[in-house]
């Protein structure tokens, strides 16, 4: 028996034989039938190709296209189970014969109208017959009702008695006809004004002026409009939709359907034989050196970072480079790991996140401290792309040597806001928390999709706690709905057809969403909630904190159990865009200003930070109180709770070791997974002191912070 390897096309044509194309055909058919079983595909694709290979594979003549589609016919047809697919398959294999017959006359057909400038093509004459052909193709309409809308869009070009029309409002012409006869619930194009594209390049007076890199803000923002509009289009059911519009979700990523959320890297894993991945092709060999591993991690960071919205995360740094070097810190070159390091934040255009310590050897802490140097460089131009946390343990503080670590990190964080330092265990990389183990099998982990849901909005029409619960589940049953179809496009986007070799990129998404379905539900405007239910004026009065424990007790247990449903595995989660806390605050101030305008309400819910992400409390609560309550709640998250010193005031080296202590016991982290933030900076010029969100200062305008007193750089002494 031979092998076909070649085909006649439709137009005569002999081309090469794709099996690929089967694959399309079957699965576009199991698509439109309704049907999730996609994988059904490629067996069948395995036993169309083997017939046709028995009936054709010896002849001298390649077979006909027709051919091959009557035996993927057969082949559907064949299985009862398969009826429903099979007919799809028949429909569109005459739908298809109906627009090749359109798209005949097209060349042949030019009737009295506008000339039509195409974009590629240029201009060319009035065909109604394409518009027939295209509304058929689109839609998924039969001929007779096509026909007809294009005889309506015709009329009113006519009307219109224009010399000149463009392919685009030829489609909003069409998609206002299809809408008003109701064979459409959304429009069919995604567009941006010309307007709004001249404003981002030349601003007006409310405008803020462009970037020196005008074309890549300009693409950027072209990017994410006509993506974001697509996701919520063509991917979100309508009543998420609504939802997100409206402020009562917030639907992460919108601009990026084809990534995942967030992206968390082992790196001893990376620096292995295949990477964690599979990408044996790739990496056969485990790395050897430290050269040899950061060139491996620049491109395994530069793959993650083209299927992640987010940053991507690099847990164990040090320990991995500490290895390559055999434990030996006369083999570790600070300006190697410091130009590595910049290569990395290269690669990672959203961010990138270096999980290190605790503090633990010489080598390991030699890696760490020149990281801490590098991110504390006077010109800060990794500080605002890479984020380091340092993981500390109770010991750290007895060692010398780790305590001389401990001392140079509180020393960049008291005067230039990093690192963050993440109390926990070390063998300890995700909480159990209340309802089961959260932690996954694969070194690697990955976020699918993230969403944040309003808690406020319920709180406003429920006063009492059992009626706001309720009131919350239509919200948490929309999220879990919204998170299922994005997790389902970015599914079928990881297992596509893609030609060999597939690339890295493809290679670790599929091989992370095909083991992992995670995603996240993140509660925004916990504490204004509790606050609100408790009759209290803030959130860390006591009874808002009873009350928050139970309402976040009952989001995680109804997330959880409605997300497995979906075949997800849900959690809650505290990472999520800042705007989804600004245009949530505006949506319910509106909202409560229809209702009563009159309403006091409305000052709280503008207060800042009034939408705060987690459950995350004021400030002003001192660490003692704020690790007693926050220890009550963040298990419940799934995450580590934030100790944020975002004060105007001094805070020094000695303050921001103290603070770490005051967080630590001799038994451990108290609570066991607590990070200290030291959000705020010292400028170099001025001194004043002022969050560290902020590229520069707002009292003189500098944008280089300060360095310890008498230390020209972190670089110098031990």
């Amino acid at each position: 028996m031979g092998r076909v390897n070649q085909v006649v096309n439709r137009n005569g044509e002999i081309v090469p034989f794709r099996r690929n194309r089967i694959v399309r055909a079957i699965l576009a058919s199991v698509r439109a039938a309704g049907s999730k079983e996609e994988w059904i595909a490629d067996k069948l694709a395995d036993m169309v190709v083997y017939f046709l290979d028995m009936q054709h594979g010896d002849s001298t003549t390649p077979p006909q296209a027709e051919d091959v589609d009557d035996m993927i016919e057969k082949a559907l047809l064949s299985s009862p189970d398969l009826h429903p697919v099979a007919q799809a398959f028949i429909a569109g294999r005459q739908q298809r014969r109906e627009i090749r017959e359109l798209e005949e006359t097209i060349t042949t057909e030019h009737a009295q109208g506008p000339q039509v400038a195409q974009p590629e093509q240029g201009l060319g004459g009035w065909n109604r017959s394409r518009i027939a052909a295209a509304v058929m193709r689109e839609n998924k309409l039969d001929a007779g009702i096509a026909g007809e809308v294009a005889e309506a869009v015709e009329r009113k070009v006519n009307e219109l008695d224009l010399p000149l029309l463009t392919t685009g409002l030829i489609r909003e012409l069409v998609d206002v006809e299809l809408l008003s006869r109701g064979l459409i619930s959304e429009p069919g194009s995604v567009s941006i004004p010309r307007f709004d594209l001249e404003q981002w390049v030349f601003p007006g007076e409310d405008t803020e002026m462009p970037p020196v890199g005008a074309q890549a803000e300009l693409s950027e923002r072209a990017s994410r409009r006509v993506l974001s509009q697509y996701s919520l289009h063509s991917i979100l059911p309508p009543a998420v939709r609504e939802a997100h519009l409206d402020g009562r979700l917030h639907v992460e990523a919108l601009h990026a359907p084809a990534a995942v959320a967030a992206m968390r890297l082992d790196v001893p894993a990376l620096l292995g034989a295949g990477a964690g991945f599979g990408l044996q092709r790739m990496f056969a060999e485990s790395t050897a050196g430290i050269g040899a591993a950061l060139a491996r991690l620049t491109t395994t960071v530069g793959a993650a970072a083209e299927v992640t919205s987010g940053p991507v995360s690099l847990k164990g740094l040090d320990r991995a480079l500490a290895l390559q070097a055999r434990d030996d810190p006369d083999l570790i070159q600070r300006g190697e790991l410091q130009d590595g390091l910049r290569l990395l934040a290269a690669q990672a255009p959203a961010g990138l996140v270096l999980e290190v310590g605790p503090p633990a050897g010489s080598a390991r802490d030699l890696i760490v401290r020149t990281l801490i140097d590098a991110l504390a460089a006077a010109d800060g131009s990794l500080r605002r792309r890479v984020s380091l946390e340092l993981s500390v343990t109770p010991g750290a503080f007895a060692d010398p040597a780790r305590r001389s670590l401990l001392d140079r990190a509180a020393s960049a964080a008291s005067y230039c806001g990093a690192p963050v330092f993440r109390l926990r265990e070390p063998a300890m990389e995700r909480p159990a928390g209340l309802f089961g183990d959260l932690g996954a099998g694969l070194p690697h982990s990955v976020v699918i999709a993230r969403t944040a849901v309003n808690m406020v909005r319920p709180a406003l029409q429920a006063p009492t706690l059992d009626a706001y619960l309720a009131a919350l589940d239509p919200a948490i049953e929309l999220a879990v709905t919204g998170l299922a179809a994005r997790t389902l496009y970015l599914e079928r986007v990881a297992m596509r057809d893609i030609p060999e070799p597939v690339p890295a990129a493809g290679r670790m998404l599929r091989a992370l969403v095909g083991s992992s379905r995670e995603v996240e539900l993140a509660p925004l405007g916990l504490g204004l909630v509790s606050a609100l239910l408790a009759g209290a004026d803030h959130e860390n009065d006591p009874g808002a904190q009873r009350i928050a424990q139970q309402v976040l007790s009952y989001v995680s247990f109804k997330f959880k159990e409605r997300a497995g449903r979906e075949g997800l595995s849900g959690r809650l989660g505290t990472s999520v865009d800042p705007a989804a806390a600004i245009r949530c605050a505006r949506e319910d101030t509106a909202h409560v200003f229809r209702a009563n305008p009159e309403s006091a309400l409305r000052l709280r819910l503008g207060r800042e930070n009034a939408y705060r992400d987690g459950a995350s409390l004021e400030d002003a609560l001192p660490v003692n109180e704020r690790i007693e309550a926050e220890g009550a709640l963040h298990t419940l998250l799934g995450r580590d709770a934030v100790v944020r010193t975002g004060s105007t005031e001094s805070l020094t080296a000695p303050d921001v070791l103290e603070l770490i202590r005051s967080c630590v016991s001799e038994r451990g982290p108290q609570p066991n997974m607590l990070a200290v933030n030291v959000s705020s900076r010292t400028c170099r010029d001025c001194g004043a002191r002022y969050p560290a969100n902020h590229d520069a200062c707002p009292v003189c305008g500098s944008t280089a912070w300060a360095l310890p007193p008498g230390q020209k750089s972190l670089f110098n002494g031990e």
